[in-house]
């Protein structure tokens, strides 16, 4: 159920025209992912609670904490990576289908392992998982 939570969040992203995401449990080398911006989901916490049993269908709400990161080309400021946040990916958040979602915290710091600014987003979504009998 985690991988089609994260999954359903990438392709609301790459439906909104972003390129360059990748979930966490991709294998894609830094290098590979490229010299422009890219976006990484991922989780921090994840709780379900007791199923809901219909005749012919079971409900099974959640929520998680989704964790975003941004990160900003090999030369890039930090005025455009805010601006590719608030332009690409913020409007994508807001509007999730099927899920309820909250923006709880953002940060920034510069990773010295790539050296490059990552902008990390920690929102709480919460939703069901209908599953047919």
């Amino acid at each position: 159920m985690l991988t089609d939570v994260l999954n359903s969040i990438k392709n609301e992203l790459t439906d909104a025209g972003v390129t360059n995401v990748y979930t966490i449990f991709d294998a894609v080398p830094i290098e590979k992912k490229g010299r422009n911006f890219f976006t990484t989901v991922g989780v921090s916490s994840f709780e379900t609670s007791a199923p809901i049993y219909t005749e012919f269908t079971v409900f099974i709400p959640f929520k998680a904490e989704i964790e975003i990161k941004v990160t900003a080309r090999e030369s890039g400021e930090l005025a455009a990576l805010y601006s590719y946040y608030d332009s690409n990916i913020e409007p994508v958040l807001n509007q999730l289908s099927n899920l309820s979602s909250r923006i709880c915290r953002m940060s920034l710091k510069h990773d010295t392992n790539i050296n490059r600014l990552v902008l990390n987003v920690g929102f709480s979504i919460n939703g069901i998982r209908k599953i047919e009998r």
